[in-house]
Formats: structure tokens, C-alpha cells, sequence
């Protein structure tokens, strides 16, 4: 008491206070201290995270996205406001303020939040694997610092030289709807009469400027029929994929979905679909091979221009249209034309596929290998 006393004393001096903990704030309170009280507000943040005891500036949350986030919300909303200390309160006949002791987050590694905490301070830091990418990542969200999150989601980003465009690389669960634009694509590859528009996309609180966007699916999660050139999608893929259109079509400025619903198709349980379309470019692994998009089976006549001879016959494998994508690299494009509603297009940029179960179960690896 004292010592907290003495601290209350130097303040009206203009003397610096260093606040140890949180006692000067209820000396404050009792003492009805102004100055000190508005300089403790402004003071540092004192929180346990697991077994470890942090002293966090206010101003580290500075950067877009990473406030309102735990602290301004939870333990700072708590002396938001001098005239609010310990609401609820019945202040009458008070002789002291009650005890209070530092917030504690027990459930959450404190090693963790000092690399957060690292990374908030601009420095670098060396990400070990995707499990060390994953704990960072579930306690920037369990603290609420959205914008550190964008920077550690898996992704990448270059120029690409040949079609003189920013690109980035991002992972279907990763994509924030705020994050969605579009750009018109002029070039002359494809018809006049055909409005094509590409999907770009900026990671929200991040990137100043958006890139066009190659979407990444993964976990068997995407299915083909060659032959009709739709893409199916299961599990959460599939509502993702069909909110990703609904963000797609409004920022384009069309009303309905860009995709087709309510197909009776053996790939795509629901019967939503997408059209999909191979280029000369695309790199495809089939069955562990890497293959040109020709020698796809169940391809129709009209994507190649080789002699029938040479492609195997779609109509001597009746399942030879159905592949499921192990994982899948896509470049995504809004066409419509003249006599064709608007229509969201997956240019297949690199697949890794398999037509045929003996494929998928050497791909297994066998417990504890």
C-alpha cells in the first residue's frame, strides 16, 4: 500500500510511473487520482498466457486487422474507461478497491504467443512445418489478430512474365469474401463476342493491390467428368465452392449462381457443378504419370486435335470420364456471351489426378512410416 501510495504521489508531480501490475490502478480508483488513472489507461497490457507472464505495449496492435482483437475487447474493455473501473460496483461506503490480479489464458502456449508477438514486432520468423504453421495460425484467431493471420495463411505470390500479370496462390479454405474483385480480360485468344473477366483476389488488411487468383483444392475433394468438362466438389468443398461463386457473381454484377444446379451426375452428389477446361499449358499427373491433356481419357473429340487412333476409346471404359482430383491448381474466369448466361470457368493450371483406385492406394503410407 505504501509503495503504491508513493507511486500515486509522484504522478501529480509530473514523475513517470512504470505500472509493476494493476495495484496502482485500484490506488487510483480509491484515491481518485486523475492524472495517474489517464496515464495507467495508456500504460502496457500485463496478461499470463500459459506459464508465462507478458508485458505488451498497446501500440504493437497498431497494424490494419489486428484490432478490435482479445485484449481490447476482453482485459482492456475491463479500464476502457476511468469513470468504468469495476463496472457494476457499488462504490458507496467503499474503504479499498477489490483485488484483482492479471488476466490469464491458461488453455494457450505462451511460447506460441511470443513468436505472435515477434511477428507483430516486424521480425521475421522461420516456420518449421505445417503443424507450426497451424498453431500459429489457431491463436492468431483465438486472439483475434486478423491481420497477422493473412500474413501466415499459406500462399504465394509472383508475376508471371508470359501473361504479364500478378498472381497468387491460395488455398480454397483461405479465401475471405473480401478479398474477391474481378478484372475484364481483353485478350485477343478468344472471341470478341465472349465477356471474360478475371477473379482476382487482395488477402484482406494485407495486399494494397489484388492479383489474379489460382485457387488450390486438395483432399480429394474435387471430381471430373472429362466428357461433359464439369467439375463436382464433396464434403466442404462443395459449399465452399458454391459461396465462392455467390461472392464471384456479385462482384462481377450478375444475379444467379455460375454454376449448374440440380444435375443428376454420378461425380457431383447434390448435382452442382462447374465448368472446367484444359489448356496446352496445363500440367497434369494422371495415375502418377505425367501425361498431356490429350491423352486424358474420356476427353471429348472437340478439346484435341490428334487422330482418333492415338486416344484411347471413351466408350471402351464406361467410368474412363470419372477422375477425382487429388490436389488441383485453378485459374478462375467469368465468361458469358450473346446467347449464353454468365458462367464460371476453372482453367485447370496443374492437377494431380487418378482415374483408378490401385492409383490412390500406392499412394498410401502405412502408419508410423
Amino acid at each position: 500500500m505504501s509503495r503504491n501510495l508513493s507511486n500515486c504521489l509522484r504522478t501529480p508531480n509530473s514523475t513517470h510511473v512504470r505500472s509493476p501490475l494493476l495495484r496502482p490502478q485500484e490506488q487510483g480508483l480509491i484515491l481518485a487520482v486523475p492524472r495517474l488513472m489517464s496515464q495507467l489507461f495508456e500504460s502496457q497490457i500485463f496478461i499470463q498466457i500459459g506459464e508465462r507472464h507478458f508485458q505488451i505495449s498497446r501500440d504493437i496492435f497498431s497494424g490494419p486487422g489486428d484490432s478490435p482483437n482479445f485484449f481490447s475487447l476482453g482485459f482492456a474493455i475491463f479500464f476502457a474507461n476511468p469513470r468504468e473501473l469495476f463496472p457494476g460496483l457499488d462504490r458507496r461506503n467503499l474503504l479499498r478497491p477489490p483485488a484483482i490480479v492479471p488476466p490469464r489464458v491458461t488453455h494457450r502456449s505462451g511460447d506460441v504467443f511470443a513468436e505472435l508477438l515477434h511477428l507483430l514486432r516486424g521480425y521475421p520468423l522461420q516456420i518449421r512445418n505445417e503443424e507450426h504453421r497451424a498453431e500459429l495460425l489457431r491463436d492468431c484467431r483465438y486472439f483475434h489478430l486478423r491481420g497477422l493471420e493473412q500474413k501466415l495463411i499459406p500462399h504465394h505470390i509472383s508475376f508471371n512474365p508470359i501473361r504479364q500479370q500478378s498472381e497468387i496462390l491460395i488455398r480454397l479454405d483461405d479465401v475471405r469474401p473480401s478479398g474477391i474483385g474481378h478484372a475484364r480480360d481483353d485478350s485477343s485468344k478468344y472471341p470478341s463476342s465472349t465477356t471474360r473477366d478475371r477473379v482476382t483476389y487482395a488477402r484482406p488488411f494485407v495486399d494494397e493491390t489484388p492479383h489474379d487468383l489460382i485457387l488450390e483444392t486438395g483432399d480429394e475433394s474435387t471430381v471430373l467428368d472429362a466428357r461433359a468438362m464439369r467439375a463436382g466438389f464433396l464434403n466442404l468443398a462443395k459449399a465452399r465452392m458454391s459461396s465462392l461463386a455467390q461472392v464471384v457473381a456479385k462482384s462481377v454484377g450478375l444475379e444467379g449462381p455460375l454454376y449448374r444446379t440440380g444435375e443428376s451426375a454420378n461425380f457431383s452428389p447434390g448435382g452442382d457443378s462447374f465448368s472446367i477446361r484444359f489448356e496446352r499449358e496445363t500440367a497434369l499427373v494422371l495415375n502418377g504419370q505425367s501425361v498431356d491433356y490429350l491423352d486424358l481419357p474420356g476427353g471429348t473429340a472437340e478439346s484435341s486435335d490428334r487422330p482418333p487412333a492415338k486416344r484411347k476409346r471413351a466408350e471402351d471404359d464406361p467410368e474412363s470420364g470419372s477422375m477425382v482430383v487429388k490436389k488441383g491448381q485453378w485459374r478462375l474466369v467469368v465468361e458469358s456471351g450473346p446467347a449464353a448466361s454468365a458462367e464460371l470457368v476453372l482453367i485447370a493450371v496443374k492437377l494431380d489426378i487418378y482415374t483408378e483406385e490401385r492409383a490412390r492406394n500406392r499412394s498410401r503410407g502405412f502408419l508410423g512410416s
